[in-house]
Protein backbone atom coordinates (compact mmCIF):
# COMPACT_ATOMS: atom_id res chain seq x y z
CA UNK A 1 0.00 0.00 0.00
CA UNK A 2 1.83 3.01 -1.29
CA UNK A 3 0.82 6.45 -2.32
CA UNK A 4 0.94 7.41 -5.96
CA UNK A 5 1.82 10.98 -6.78
CA UNK A 6 0.63 11.10 -10.36
CA UNK A 7 1.04 14.49 -12.07
CA UNK A 8 -1.04 13.37 -15.05
CA UNK A 9 -4.31 12.57 -13.33
CA UNK A 10 -7.32 13.13 -15.50
CA UNK A 11 -9.72 15.77 -14.29
CA UNK A 12 -12.15 14.97 -17.07
CA UNK A 13 -12.98 17.25 -19.96
CA UNK A 14 -10.79 20.35 -20.26
CA UNK A 15 -11.97 21.86 -23.55
CA UNK A 16 -14.48 24.70 -23.16
CA UNK A 17 -17.78 24.37 -25.03
CA UNK A 18 -16.71 21.31 -27.01
CA UNK A 19 -20.36 20.51 -27.67
CA UNK A 20 -20.69 23.83 -29.52
CA UNK A 21 -23.88 24.60 -27.61
CA UNK A 22 -23.22 28.28 -26.86
CA UNK A 23 -22.28 30.95 -29.39
CA UNK A 24 -21.20 34.57 -29.31
CA UNK A 25 -22.54 35.75 -32.64
CA UNK A 26 -21.60 32.98 -35.06
CA UNK A 27 -18.47 31.86 -33.16
CA UNK A 28 -18.70 29.15 -30.47
CA UNK A 29 -18.15 30.75 -27.06
CA UNK A 30 -14.64 30.01 -25.78
CA UNK A 31 -13.24 29.56 -29.29
CA UNK A 32 -11.36 31.94 -31.60
CA UNK A 33 -11.72 32.30 -35.37
CA UNK A 34 -9.28 33.57 -37.99
CA UNK A 35 -12.18 34.98 -40.09
CA UNK A 36 -15.54 35.27 -38.36
CA UNK A 37 -17.34 35.46 -41.71
CA UNK A 38 -16.14 31.91 -42.56
CA UNK A 39 -17.58 30.30 -39.41
CA UNK A 40 -21.23 29.86 -38.48
CA UNK A 41 -23.66 28.16 -36.13
CA UNK A 42 -25.43 25.07 -37.53
CA UNK A 43 -28.93 24.09 -36.38
CA UNK A 44 -30.28 22.04 -39.29
CA UNK A 45 -31.39 18.46 -38.64
CA UNK A 46 -28.83 15.96 -39.90
CA UNK A 47 -25.95 18.42 -39.46
CA UNK A 48 -25.68 18.36 -35.65
CA UNK A 49 -24.07 15.35 -33.97
CA UNK A 50 -25.60 15.93 -30.53
CA UNK A 51 -27.38 18.74 -28.73
CA UNK A 52 -28.89 21.62 -30.68
CA UNK A 53 -25.88 23.12 -32.47
CA UNK A 54 -22.66 22.36 -34.33
CA UNK A 55 -20.14 24.71 -35.94
CA UNK A 56 -19.56 25.09 -39.68
CA UNK A 57 -16.25 26.11 -41.27
CA UNK A 58 -15.89 27.32 -44.85
CA UNK A 59 -12.69 27.03 -46.89
CA UNK A 60 -9.59 28.43 -45.10
CA UNK A 61 -11.50 28.95 -41.85
CA UNK A 62 -9.60 28.15 -38.66
CA UNK A 63 -11.22 27.60 -35.27
CA UNK A 64 -8.94 27.43 -32.23
CA UNK A 65 -8.89 27.31 -28.45
CA UNK A 66 -6.08 27.66 -25.91
CA UNK A 67 -6.26 25.63 -22.70
CA UNK A 68 -3.99 25.56 -19.62
CA UNK A 69 -2.43 22.13 -19.11
CA UNK A 70 0.11 20.21 -17.03
CA UNK A 71 3.57 19.51 -18.48
CA UNK A 72 4.97 15.96 -18.86
CA UNK A 73 1.59 14.47 -19.80
CA UNK A 74 0.10 12.97 -22.95
CA UNK A 75 -3.24 14.33 -24.19
CA UNK A 76 -6.10 13.07 -26.32
CA UNK A 77 -8.16 15.02 -28.85
CA UNK A 78 -11.39 13.68 -30.33
CA UNK A 79 -14.24 15.15 -32.34
CA UNK A 80 -17.02 14.39 -34.80
CA UNK A 81 -17.02 15.89 -38.30
CA UNK A 82 -18.87 15.71 -41.60
CA UNK A 83 -18.59 17.40 -44.96
CA UNK A 84 -21.31 19.56 -46.42
CA UNK A 85 -20.31 18.40 -49.91
CA UNK A 86 -17.86 15.79 -51.19
CA UNK A 87 -14.81 18.05 -51.68
CA UNK A 88 -14.25 18.69 -47.96
CA UNK A 89 -11.17 17.95 -45.89
CA UNK A 90 -9.83 19.02 -42.53
CA UNK A 91 -6.68 19.40 -40.48
CA UNK A 92 -6.85 19.27 -36.69
CA UNK A 93 -3.69 20.14 -34.76
CA UNK A 94 -2.54 20.37 -31.16
CA UNK A 95 0.38 22.62 -30.22
CA UNK A 96 2.11 22.82 -26.84
CA UNK A 97 2.86 26.45 -25.90
CA UNK A 98 5.36 27.80 -23.37
CA UNK A 99 5.08 31.10 -21.46
CA UNK A 100 6.58 32.95 -24.45
CA UNK A 101 3.94 31.42 -26.77
CA UNK A 102 6.58 29.37 -28.60
CA UNK A 103 4.91 26.27 -29.99
CA UNK A 104 5.78 22.60 -30.38
CA UNK A 105 3.51 20.57 -32.64
CA UNK A 106 2.14 17.60 -30.70
CA UNK A 107 -0.57 16.09 -32.93
CA UNK A 108 -1.94 16.34 -36.46
CA UNK A 109 -5.10 14.65 -37.72
CA UNK A 110 -5.51 15.20 -41.45
CA UNK A 111 -8.48 14.04 -43.53
CA UNK A 112 -8.21 14.52 -47.29
CA UNK A 113 -10.99 15.86 -49.47
CA UNK A 114 -13.43 13.09 -50.44
CA UNK A 115 -12.35 10.99 -47.43
CA UNK A 116 -14.78 12.58 -44.97
CA UNK A 117 -18.40 11.52 -44.48
CA UNK A 118 -20.77 13.85 -46.33
CA UNK A 119 -24.26 12.39 -45.97
CA UNK A 120 -26.85 13.94 -43.67
CA UNK A 121 -27.20 12.30 -40.27
CA UNK A 122 -23.73 10.74 -40.57
CA UNK A 123 -20.64 11.94 -38.75
CA UNK A 124 -17.16 10.45 -38.62
CA UNK A 125 -15.35 10.15 -35.28
CA UNK A 126 -11.71 11.17 -35.13
CA UNK A 127 -9.32 10.63 -32.22
CA UNK A 128 -5.62 11.20 -31.74
CA UNK A 129 -3.10 11.09 -28.92
CA UNK A 130 -0.22 13.54 -28.73
CA UNK A 131 2.98 11.99 -30.06
CA UNK A 132 5.14 13.33 -27.23
CA UNK A 133 4.39 14.39 -23.65
CA UNK A 134 4.11 18.12 -23.00
CA UNK A 135 7.60 19.59 -22.43
CA UNK A 136 8.42 20.81 -18.91
CA UNK A 137 8.04 24.48 -19.91
CA UNK A 138 4.54 23.96 -21.37
CA UNK A 139 1.81 26.13 -19.86
CA UNK A 140 -1.02 25.59 -22.35
CA UNK A 141 -2.09 23.97 -25.62
CA UNK A 142 -3.71 25.38 -28.72
CA UNK A 143 -6.21 23.19 -30.57
CA UNK A 144 -6.79 24.21 -34.19
CA UNK A 145 -9.32 23.05 -36.77
CA UNK A 146 -8.88 24.11 -40.40
CA UNK A 147 -11.26 23.45 -43.30
CA UNK A 148 -10.08 22.65 -46.82
CA UNK A 149 -13.02 22.79 -49.23
CA UNK A 150 -13.93 23.55 -52.84
CA UNK A 151 -16.57 26.04 -53.93
CA UNK A 152 -19.38 26.62 -51.45
CA UNK A 153 -18.76 23.35 -49.61
CA UNK A 154 -17.97 23.38 -45.89
CA UNK A 155 -17.16 21.37 -42.78
CA UNK A 156 -19.37 20.67 -39.73
CA UNK A 157 -17.66 19.93 -36.39
CA UNK A 158 -19.29 18.90 -33.11
CA UNK A 159 -18.52 17.27 -29.76
CA UNK A 160 -14.85 18.19 -29.44
CA UNK A 161 -13.10 16.60 -26.47
CA UNK A 162 -9.62 17.17 -25.03
CA UNK A 163 -8.27 15.43 -21.95
CA UNK A 164 -5.13 14.17 -20.26
CA UNK A 165 -4.30 10.48 -20.53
Amino acid sequence: TGTCICPCRSNGEIVVNGGMETFTGQIPTGWLANHSDLISKVTLQGRVHSGNYAVNLKNTAMLSQEISIQPSCFYQLSFFARGEGSEVGLVAKVFYLNAQNQSTEALTIQVRQQDIVNSNRSFAYYRGITTVPAPMDTVKVRIEFSAITNGNQSLDIDDVSFSVL
